[in-house]
């Protein structure tokens, strides 16, 4: 298996993990913000589903030769602040269009990957983080959560 296929196996494993855990939530609880401080599964579903969209604009933007480091000069409290942006856009929608914004989202990022021309340690990394990395730290988050519900 090549590093492309081999990332895009990776991704789908975490992706479908990730889909087990949320899918163990209980409807009603799918709103409980205190999955992590202050955010529910569904909001964990959406931000999962905009780091995807943010690395399919990176890889889109590496292959077009316009890449400009998004890291680069910003420190924790800028990303805090985009994600909690993120989050209230979310928040905004039920948790079946999050659902579905966050697939399209992934899909748009696997589809960039597929398509770029060469591969290199950067790409790689940088999808591999915001996606396979970033749904295993939150399917680990969604465990907890529901371990934490059995003990109550």
């Amino acid at each position: 298996m090549d590093l492309r296929e081999e990332h895009l196996d990776c991704e789908r494993t975490a992706w479908e993990a990730f889909l087990a855990a949320v899918g163990e939530v209980p409807a009603d609880r799918l709103d409980d913000r205190s999955v992590v401080p202050g955010w529910s599964v569904k909001d964990l579903v959406w931000h999962n589903g905009g780091w995807a969209g943010f690395v399919g604009e990176q890889l889109r933007a590496m292959a077009g030769g316009t890449f400009v480091d998004p890291f680069a000069g910003h420190d924790d409290a800028h990303w805090d602040s985009v994600n909690e942006e993120m989050v209230r856009e979310g928040r905004a929608m039920s948790f079946d269009e999050v659902l579905a914004a966050a697939e399209r989202s992934r899909a748009g990022a696997r589809e960039v990957w597929s398509s770029l021309p060469e591969i290199d340690e950067q790409r790689a990394a940088l999808f591999a983080d915001e996606t396979a990395v970033h749904y295993d730290e939150h399917t680990g988050d969604i465990r907890a959560f529901l371990d934490r519900a059995v003990v109550r």
